[in-house]
Parts: structure tokens; sequence; C-alpha cells
């Protein structure tokens, strides 16, 4: 179900402008508390979108899932040409 439009009021925070998002609004864009956002001028308005987080190169090896019949060893064929060595 899409978050009913809401009208704002822009206020003073420092040198700055800040607004409050409505709960329903902030949960229809799955936006959480304390969580990096982007924000853009956009042709007519302002878009708020989540920043996706970076993962750690942990993160990355722990998620990988090879795909079927695909090496996952760094030598997984034989020695060919100038690395062969004796």
């Amino acid at each position: 179900m899409a978050a009913t439009p809401s009208r704002q009021a822009l206020r003073r925070w420092g040198n700055s402008l800040g607004i409050r998002l409505p709960a329903s609004i902030a949960r229809e864009a799955q936006l959480q508390v304390d969580q990096a956002v982007e924000v853009s001028v956009v042709e007519g308005g302002v878009m708020i979108r989540p920043v996706q987080r970076r993962l750690s190169l942990a993160e990355r090896l722990e998620a990988y899932q090879p795909m079927a019949g695909e090496p996952t060893e760094a030598m997984a064929f034989r020695p060919v040409g100038a690395e062969v060595i004796e």
C-alpha cells in the first residue's frame, strides 16, 4: 500500500533546513534511523535515496557462491607456459 502524500514544513536546523519524514513514508521507503542517505536535486524536486553500504572483503568472500562447475582454487588447472618451475 502506498503511503499517503504528506505536506511538511521545512524547519531551520543550524545553517541548514530539515524536514521530518512521516513513519509511513519512511517505512515504505525502507529507511531506518541513522541510515546513510544521499540527497540530490532532480528536475522539479529533491530525491532522498539510501546509500548502499560497501561490503568488506571478508563479507564479500563470505557471501561468495561459486557457479556450478566453477573452479574455486587458485590453481585449479595444471601449470602451462613460463610459470612451470622445475
